[in-house]
């Protein structure tokens, strides 16, 4: 990730990504190896407190994870259920 062009690539591939999506990976990425729950992403990314009915992070989740994770065999992004999301670069 390149924060100053706002890049990433992924095994030397150029992934394209919206503001949010990259503010997302950049969240999950500073805090890689530490579980970070929706309440934490929700104040740190959209920068207001966590709506309990919302769903706004699972599909960010899931679109960033196509983005990022769909063609390769290792997973960077992982979910620990009950308590949130984990980025982990090796497996």
């Amino acid at each position: 990730m390149d924060l100053l062009a706002r890049e990433v690539t992924r095994s030397g591939r150029r992934i394209e990504l919206q503001p949010r999506e990259f503010s997302l990976l950049e969240y999950l990425m500073r805090n890689a190896g530490r579980v970070v729950s929706k309440t934490m992403i929700m104040e740190h990314v959209w920068d207001y407190n966590f709506d309990p009915q919302t769903n706004v992070v699972e599909a960010r989740m899931s679109k960033l994870r196509d983005k990022v994770d769909r063609d390769y065999e290792h997973k960077l992004i992982q979910t620990i259920r009950g308590a949130g999301y984990v980025i982990k670069e090796t497996p």
